[in-house]
């Protein structure tokens, strides 16, 4: 047990320095940081390492209330993490990956990528009374989220 703790630490030694600032280097430690997570092999690893990442991305959007990508990847590493958790444990995390996915809507509504991981997390919620889930807002979400990225695909290659 104390291996993968260290682990963990070792992996995990450069993201703490996450909270100082919340430039585009500090998104790239979070989707490496996320990549290396999902790629666990060992669960308890990936739940430790996923545990310290939405520690770490919370603190960014506390910090950063209105940087968009911030609240974006604290949106999708909640959302990896209450999955990996499940049951009854998950239903806070999906809740607060809801809101930041919703806010990070709000402040770049051409942004697909939220969108799409909003709808993800509406189609894998558990519906009322435990959560929020809806086939019918998920299929819209993901309906909206595939526009916009398709669309700003389209015109990156005309550019």
């Amino acid at each position: 047990m104390r291996r993968v703790f260290n682990g963990v630490e070792r992996s995990f030694a450069n993201i703490t320095t996450l909270t100082e600032s919340a430039c585009s280097e500090d998104i790239g430690e979070i989707q490496t940081a996320w990549a290396q997570a999902l790629r666990c092999e060992c669960s308890r690893t990936r739940d430790a390492m996923l545990c310290r990442l939405a520690e770490t991305t919370q603190e960014l959007a506390y910090q950063h209330p209105n940087n968009a990508k911030v609240l974006l990847w604290n949106g999708i590493v909640l959302t990896g993490y209450a999955k990996s958790l499940g049951g009854l444990c998950a239903l806070q995390f999906q809740a607060k990956a809801k809101t930041s996915l919703e806010r990070a809507i709000e402040l770049a509504p051409n942004d697909g990528a939220a969108f799409l991981y909003l709808g993800l997390l509406y189609d894998h919620a558990p519906a009322a009374p435990y959560g929020f889930g809806d086939e019918r807002i998920a299929k819209s979400l993901l309906e909206q989220g595939l526009k916009l990225t398709l669309n700003s695909a389209d015109q990156i290659r005309r550019a």
